[in-house]
């Protein structure tokens, strides 16, 4: 009779050794294809405005930045891109070439730019209204962006 009982447990110390062994988890590693630089975990999106030259409606274009370009004066560098130009042939740049930033500041919700001259000289109303829209478009992409102030040598336009 003993040597059922020890029959007994052995089977159900087996059964539940099966169980256990069953249930817990193998945690396996995952080896990527290829290493993750440093350079590429600080990548992120960033939305530009720009006018779509077959509709002639203020499209946005997202472009990948090194978030450590961003830390230091955001308004500038978007402002910067933005003069620069497009990368999509479909758009086309709104502000004028030469356009230099003379300064850019933050205060309670709203970035003051102040832009050199050639940002309103030879251009129509059309064509300024179509600059502040792609430029508040974008800044305001920034959840703390409420407003512009766009200067102009420092004077307000």
């Amino acid at each position: 009779m003993q040597k059922w009982i020890i029959f007994i447990i052995l089977i159900v110390i087996a059964i539940i050794g099966i169980f256990i062994v069953l249930n817990v988890e193998i945690e396996t590693e995952y080896t990527p294809e290829s290493e993750i630089e440093e350079t590429e975990l600080r990548k992120t999106i960033v939305t530009l405005y720009f006018k779509d030259k077959t509709t002639g409606e203020i499209s946005k274009e997202n472009r990948m930045i090194d978030s450590k370009e961003l830390l230091k004066n955001p308004y500038e560098v978007l402002l910067k891109m933005l003069i620069y130009g497009t990368e999509n042939t479909n758009y086309e740049n709104t502000i004028p070439k030469g356009t230099k930033i003379i300064e850019t500041s933050f205060e309670e919700g709203c970035v003051t730019i102040n832009f050199s001259k050639e940002f309103s000289e030879n251009i129509n109303t059309e064509q300024l209204n179509f600059s502040i829209d792609t430029i508040y478009k974008t800044l305001t992409e920034l959840t703390e962006v409420n407003s512009i102030k766009i200067l102009v040598e420092g004077v307000q336009i």
